[in-house]
């Protein structure tokens, strides 16, 4: 199973992502990295472990306020053994500049991104090495409901963001997660979202999930380097 350590940036900073609540986001406090600077975050994942993967969420232009594309840039130069999943929002995945542009770069789009059906199928169809975040809250899918008809549309690789389970501590939301392996399947799923300790690793394997996307518990040592080594090579 893949594990997939998460940078959400914002300001030049590595921030404590929670519940998608963005406004309240506050640098993180680490036990494994003395800064909340990415490169130095990114460093510290990388001593745990040799991640194949790395996920970005670069929160500012996510809010249309500015971006971290140079900074993203930069880490993607510097760490080119890794392949970077960007999510910055739409403008990211309409930008004919390439602001995010790289070989090891692929760009994320969010269901949070409200679009109609046409729009949405002529992005998906126009880029096909996307991948498609399905976004969802306590109440279900944000924006974009269609999206769990038509998964004719949906491209291989899919990330289930629990937002309402991030940064809580309180464990996956495992209903969500089966409705979209059950909708999804020959699709690699992949779960974000409220994983806190090995015991939700090896639910989420059993489940049959290709990956996990982590943070919090990676910065509160509740999963360890052993365990890491332990589940990523079942």
């Amino acid at each position: 199973m893949l594990i997939i350590p998460v940078l959400d940036l914002s300001c030049g900073l590595v921030v404590h992502a929670k519940q998608g609540v963005r406004k309240h986001y506050q640098p993180v406090d680490s036990a494994i990295s003395s800064s909340s600077k990415p490169e130095s975050v990114l460093s510290a994942f990388l001593k745990l472990y040799p991640f194949k993967i790395i996920y970005i969420a670069d929160l500012d232009a996510i809010q249309g306020a500015g971006n971290q594309s140079a900074m993203i840039k930069e880490l993607s130069l510097a760490y080119d053994q890794c392949e970077f999943w960007v999510d910055a929002g739409i403008e990211a995945v309409l930008d004919n500049e390439g602001y995010y542009s790289s070989n090891n770069v692929k760009l994320v789009l969010g269901s949070e991104n409200k679009l109609p059906l046409d729009s949405l199928s002529k992005i998906l169809n126009k880029n096909p090495d996307i991948l498609l975040s399905l976004d969802f809250s306590d109440t279900g899918l944000l924006e974009n409901s269609y999206l769990l008809n038509e998964t004719n549309l949906w491209p291989k690789q899919i990330i289930v963001m629990m937002l309402h389970r991030v940064g809580l501590n309180k464990g996956v939301d495992v209903a969500c997660l089966n409705k979209v392996l059950k909708l999804g399947a020959g699709h690699n799923i992949f779960a974000a979202g409220g994983v806190k300790n090995m015991k939700d690793l090896c639910q989420l394997n059993k489940m049959g999930v290709k990956g996990v996307l982590l943070a919090s518990a990676l910065h509160n040592n509740s999963i360890t380097q052993d365990e890491l080594h332990s589940i990523a090579e079942q």
